[in-house]
């Protein structure tokens, strides 16, 4: 997993809240972060290997007692065990204290989502942690919803009359 932080100009906010909102799948996440002057990206990139497709035709063997794991899900749960330790790497860079919003169109939004939920109930502490399910937004997009969630509203420009 790599990562990597920017600060997108033009992406000043008004003072708030400390909040974050994750954009997250299998591939990478997102990670923009309120902080009360600007709109901070973070892209982590993950190491999670692609799902394995069969490519063929199943036979079962009717002389067969019992056919045990197959290579396909030998190799998935490798990529879950990948996907575990992704999640929790983002989950590690999230602060106990900050607004949560995880977005996701996939399962794995679900996933952080419960290992943030384990790890409050492990701690004994609460904190708002909103989930909902969408297509992979823009960066705008992005920092536009996590203002929404806090209550600022969108940025406007001023427009001078001549």
């Amino acid at each position: 997993m790599t990562g990597a932080t920017e600060v997108r100009p033009g992406m000043a906010v008004a003072a708030g809240p400390r909040a974050v909102l994750v954009w997250i799948d299998a591939r990478e996440a997102v990670v923009v972060r309120w902080t009360g002057e600007e709109g901070a990206i973070e892209r982590l990139a993950s190491d999670v290997p692609a799902h394995a497709r069969a490519t063929r035709h199943v036979r079962y063997d009717p002389l067969t007692r019992h056919g045990g794991p197959d290579r396909q899900s030998a190799g998935e749960r490798r990529r879950i065990e990948h996907l575990d330790r992704f999640v929790d790497a983002v989950a590690g860079r999230l602060s106990e204290d900050e607004y949560v919003v995880i977005v996701g169109h996939g399962t794995v939004h679900e996933r952080l989502e419960s290992r943030l939920r384990e790890l409050d109930g492990q701690a004994h502490r609460s904190r708002t942690i909103n989930v909902r399910r969408a297509d992979r937004p823009t960066e705008r997009q992005l920092v536009a919803e996590l203002r929404e969630h806090i209550g600022a509203g969108p940025r406007r420009q001023h427009v001078r009359s001549q």
